[in-house]
């Protein structure tokens, strides 16, 4: 992204190559892992070999298909990195169709021999009760090749390797989803085996849909870095005390994202829980950013060269995980929090962190280890410096100091590749993670003087990850995520809950008002949305509030987006639109967004309010967790007459001398509509009555759209209404009159395509769209998949196994489960090879 000299430029670190207040907490560095060590994997890979090689007896000795990577590929991948937008990582890899589709259903298995046979463009061999196939895939100008399968029907018991002519062997694929990619394996001749029984070889089926082929000129693993860029086996403990430590907890990642293969760093990140060893693994947001880019993550663990000054070490003497779980993400600070789904080398260092701000204390040294340009590790220091300009220097307002830690580089220096490596005060605490790099110079990397490194402050979203990092025995996080080609929903059991009282009941009698209410923390009520809307017409720029319904979505009154300054009530556009999350200030902080597309109720009449609700689609996701709407089924039980509630909205206060609009809420009642129609006149049955207004008129148009919350029964809160007239500001005893959301989900659900009839708590999973929710310590939970229609339960991965539809575990620790579901098998077939 080019910028004026005079401001600077900002770029991520993923394409150098090309051109809420809590108390602290520490955690020092820790040793846990727990999955195999080196040794025990390279004799697991010996056994595991000779038994492929036993089962199949003769591997083909053509391929049924053949890659390559092309001079075009090549130069397509230097301009997709030359010409990326900004936060795109650095592109290493591109995708290859080839559909090759495997039925062993045809097959005569009761006819064969001991022998090897030929068999859709590969071989098969019986052995005993037990059936193997084998094909061959080459590769040409590819330094590792990763395999996709696609529609795989793997009958339990049966498993998927892949191997090479060097002896190396990924695998056993044991798979419930039907698509999936492999680990990456280097060499020319790859080999795909299945083993399975006589009796299930008429059950297994699947297609090789595609291979990533990394780019072998690339030098993607052994690169020529800038002269600046420090291997980082040329230091020891005498440089920096926790180096040998650091080493085992950092990774380079490659991963898919739509065609392309691309790389980043990151490292495993401890909790306090002593007992657990729960692979947390910190990285950037724009490396990483959706579950299912997550699911295709490669962490590379110890990637370093042996001494220094070395040549790169080999990519089979490493050892790899496949596949991860996205916990939490924010642009606002670039971080993602990940969870990997297999277990790190047993040798593996877990990194300590600290929750205190530092982004503010010039002069500290920090230190990191990463993989420029995914080069063996790299050693480099930084100098944080707090008086750089983020707006001089970055040329954008949207990464103040504070979310952000400008530093200089000291030592060694980082590239693309390097984005989400950790960085850590010198006693091996992470206090961020590497965003890229801003300033006049950024096509020198060696530039310290007129560049400043760019981390995301760890200070400032550790809030967001306390609840797995620093889990509390009383509500021990359960992450839920669905996958899989087809589609269902997961319920858990829940107990009886002290905490599913209404929203307000125990906040005792509040002055109905906005004004002078609590201020209240944006992780209490995280759906609140600030919206800023500016115009050309006569009523130029007003206020109102909203609820996050859905990462894309923002739920609000309709008169707040129309322009009621003439008769004809025009919706503004979006782009007048701005809207604001995450922070418990109107003003500033959180996460700002622009609006894609306003769908205004078709019913809604500016005059009598009926109807008045509005629904904003967001360009790109908000980083909160949403609220749900009171569906008709549950709203006599949740929101009846004498329902305590919560409005939310913007209060204007003194904050250091300053003006300020902060976050506040105020409790309410919902009464009987005459209370309102009383004042009001007549209400029609879309609407709802509460017993509150406010009472200042330069203040309560900023509540106008704002949700009325009830508890859910459940241990969280659903939204009962939209705020959407009452008697100016002038009585802060008037009625409010809200729009009755439970009347509208439906058609909500038909202009966002969403399921908002799954609810959201505490102690709830009901996943359609929020798959998340917390349990005390030795909590029992029961877990349920129900397929939609058109779509099967395949069964069980993490801490819920099997292919039960119910699932049932204590909750000793932060736990994650993934729930596979897949569409039905389609009756017609890919082609498959004679």
């Amino acid at each position: 992204m080019e910028r004026s000299r005079l401001t600077g430029r900002l770029i991520p670190l993923g394409l150098l190559v090309l051109s809420g207040t809590v108390s602290a907490v520490e955690v020092l560095p820790q040793l846990k892992g727990t999955g195999e060590s080196q040794q025990a994997r390279q004799i697991a890979q010996q056994t595991t070999l000779q038994h492929l090689e036993r089962a199949i007896g003769q591997r083909p000795s053509t391929a049924a298909a053949t890659v390559e990577f092309t001079a075009d590929d090549r130069q397509r991948l230097e301009e997709a990195n030359k010409n990326a937008a900004s936060g795109r990582p650095y592109m290493i890899g591109l995708s290859k169709t080839i559909e090759l589709g495997v039925d062993l259903q045809p097959l005569d298995v009761a006819a064969m021999g001991d022998q090897t046979y030929s068999y859709q463009a590969g071989t098969v061999k019986k052995s005993g009760d037990n059936v193997a196939w084998t094909v061959r895939l080459d590769t040409l100008g590819s330094l590792a090749t990763r395999v996709r399968f696609d529609n795989l029907n793997l009958p339990e018991g049966s498993a998927l390797y892949l191997y090479n002519d060097a002896g190396d062997v990924r695998g056993p694929y044991t798979k419930k989803a039907r698509s999936f990619w492999s680990h990456s394996l280097a060499g020319e001749t790859l080999y795909v085996q299945v083993d399975t029984t006589a009796e299930d070889s008429d059950r297994l089926s699947f297609d090789i849909g595609a291979m990533m082929v990394l780019d072998s000129e690339s030098k993607a693993l052994c690169p020529d870095n800038a002269p600046c860029v420090r291997d980082g086996s040329c230091f020891d403990k005498s440089d920096w005390e926790y180096i040998d430590e650091v080493r085992k907890a950092i990774a380079h990642i490659t991963f898919v994202e739509d065609e392309g293969a691309y790389m980043c760093s990151g490292g495993l990140l401890a909790d306090t829980d002593d007992d657990s060893s729960i692979p947390y693994f910190l990285t950037a947001n724009h490396c990483i950013n959706t579950p299912e880019v997550a699911a295709t993550v490669e962490a590379w663990f110890d990637y370093r060269t042996e001494s220094c000054g070395a040549s790169c070490p080999d990519l089979a003497d490493t050892t790899s995980t496949l596949g991860a779980t996205l916990l939490d993400h924010s642009g606002v600070d670039d971080h993602s929090l990940l969870l990997l789904n297999e277990d790190p080398p047993a040798e593996s260092w877990f990194l300590g962190w600290s929750s205190t701000p530092v982004a503010r204390i010039g002069g500290t040294d920090l230190y990191r280890l990463s993989h420029p340009l995914g080069s063996p590790q790299a050693y480099s220091t930084h100098e944080i410096d707090a008086y750089v300009s983020p707006v001089s220097y970055c040329g954008t307002t949207a990464m103040p100091r504070g979310a952000y830690i400008f530093s200089r580089d000291v030592i060694g220096a980082t590239e693309g590749g390097s984005s989400g490596s950790p960085v850590m005060q010198e006693n091996g605490q992470v206090v961020g993670q590497l965003f890229g790099v801003c300033g006049w110079n950024i096509d020198d990397v060696c530039d310290a003087t007129n560049n400043a490194a760019v981390d995301g402050a760890f200070a400032n979203y550790y809030a967001d990850v306390a609840k797995w990092l620093s889990p509390d025995a009383e509500a021990l996080p359960l992450t839920l995520e669905k996958r899989g080609t087809g589609s269902g929903r997961v319920v858990s059991s829940v107990g009886d809950s002290s905490s599913s009282q209404s929203a307000a009941q125990s906040a005792g009698a509040a002055n109905p008002m906005l004004l002078g209410s609590t201020q209240i923390d944006k992780t209490d009520w995280p759906w609140q949305a600030a919206l800023k809307i500016d115009t050309w017409g006569l009523n130029g720029s007003w206020s109102c509030g909203g609820s996050v319904i859905d990462p894309h979505w923002i739920l609000t009154a309709a008169h707040c987006i129309v322009d009621d300054s003439t008769s004809r009530y025009s919706t503004v556009s979006p782009s007048n639109i701005q809207v604001r999350t995450g922070s418990n200030r109107f003003e500033y902080g959180g996460q700002e967004s622009k609006v894609k597309r306003i769908v205004k109720h078709p019913g809604f009449d500016p005059l009598t309010r009926d109807n008045d609700l509005a629904l904003l689609e967001l360009k790109s996701p908000v980083y909160v967790d949403p609220i749900r709407p009171v569906t008709h089924e549950r709203e006599d039980t949740l929101a009846c007459l004498g329902t305590a509630g919560s409005i939310t909205g913007w209060t204007e206060t003194t904050a250091c001398g300053n003006l300020a609009t902060v976050l506040s809420k105020v409790d309410a009642t919902i009464v009987l509509p005459s209370v309102c129609s009383d004042a009001y006149g007549d209400l029609t049955s879309n609407m709802i009555c509460t017993s509150t207004a406010a009472d200042d008129a330069e203040e309560c148009q900023s509540d106008d759209g704002s949700p009325l919350a009830v508890g859910n029964g459940r241990g969280g809160y659903a939204q009962a209404g939209i705020v959407s007239f009452g008697n100016g500001c002038d009585d802060q005893t008037a009625p409010t009159v809200y729009t009755r959301v439970a009347n509208y989900v439906p058609w909500m659900e038909k202009m966002t395509d969403l399921d908002l009839t799954s609810e959201i708590g505490d102690d709830v999973i009901d996943c359609g769209s929020s798959c998340r929710a917390s349990y005390p310590k030795n909590r029992v939970v029961t877990l349920t998949a129900i397929a939609s229609d058109g779509s099967t339960f395949a069964g069980w991965e993490g801490d819920c196994t099997g292919t039960e539809t119910s699932c049932e575990f204590t909750m000793t620790k932060a736990s994650n489960v993934r729930a596979i579901f897949n569409a039905m098998k389609s009756t017609s077939r890919s082609s498959c090879l004679p």
